[in-house]
């Protein structure tokens, strides 16, 4: 989501070869710590050994472009057996089949996450594909309209009803599915994906901003019924992030969103999916309800 505050900016921009090149805040270092046992994982991916999340079963919703693709991605490097869903089949398959030719283990599958059937036959094939959900990533969403709430346009894709169907029950939906097998395992990380328009207003993204707002109710919600059983339920709020959701806010290229950021630059997604990595590390046990802000400062 992009920054509505507009001071003045002649701050440099890191530039995103050198950024994506670097690594950026990448997370080499941090030793992994056991999350339970995933013998069928480990046996499916022979990059499970080396990893950071070595033999862990990671299912992402909304990975065929954009932040979830990123994690998807980073998530199989690190030795995570990713199970995924989107509903663009071709860029579904093209991401599952990169991932399978750099040595990572990943599996798509089509899914809409507006419908709950799809939501829990997507669920429970991750878990008889690979036993256990580990970690959980509710990525899909959409921007909806844009405009007054006197004056939105309520049917269609991306209307009002689209837009509730998508960020609020599809991320009540995967969470409906997943808990239980978390439950069962007795231990897990949920992250759902808010946004910057979580902690405020926007005059021209209202019904948006209203989406994701709930999106943190039901995390702070989730953790507090499921801390017992083990179980983490975080969200995660990007800033400007380069993605095509940001494009079509922004409504064309993405050359100069970023300026006005305290930092000068829009995020990567992969910087993005990174902090949301570290999020789910096991040392971060206590860590919990919580709701990170991944946006540059823009909000500080």
């Amino acid at each position: 989501m992009p920054d509505e505050k507009n001071p003045d900016s002649t701050r440099k921009s890191i530039n995103r070869k050198q950024f994506l090149k670097s690594g950026a805040a990448g997370l080499g270092g941090i030793a992994a710590l056991g999350m339970g046992s995933s013998a069928n994982a480990e046996s499916r991916n022979p990059a499970s050994s080396t990893g950071m999340f070595s033999g862990k079963v990671v299912l992402i919703t909304g990975a065929t472009s954009g932040i979830g693709e990123a994690a998807a991605r980073e998530f199989a490097k690190e030795g995570a057996s990713v199970f995924f869903c989107g509903r663009r089949e071709n860029l579904g398959e093209k991401v599952e089949s990169e991932i399978r030719e750099a040595g990572g283990e990943a599996t798509y599958m089509k899914a809409d996450v507006r419908e709950e059937d799809q939501v829990k036959a997507f669920t429970e094939a991750c878990k008889q594909t690979y036993n256990r959900i580990d970690i959980a990533f509710n990525n899909a969403g959409i921007e909806g309209p844009r405009g007054g709430f006197d004056d939105l346009e309520m049917e269609g894709t991306m209307g009002y009803y689209d837009l509730i169907k998508t960020n609020i029950n599809g991320v009540m939906y995967a969470m409906r599915y997943e808990l239980p097998v978390m439950r069962e395992q007795g231990e897990g990380v949920i992250v759902n994906v808010g946004s910057m328009l979580s902690h405020r207003g926007s005059g021209a993204w209202g019904a948006y901003a209203a989406s994701k707002h709930a999106v943190i109710g039901m995390t702070r919600s989730a953790a507090q019924a499921n801390a017992g059983h083990g179980i983490r339920v975080l969200s995660l709020s990007p800033g400007g992030t380069r993605t095509e959701l940001l494009r079509r806010f922004v409504g064309g290229s993405l050359e100069n969103a970023g300026r006005n950021s305290p930092m000068g630059r829009l995020a990567e997604p992969e910087e993005v999916a990174r902090i949301m990595m570290s999020m789910c590390m096991p040392q971060n046990l206590f860590l919990n309800g919580d709701d990170v802000k991944a946006d540059g400062a823009s909000s500080a």
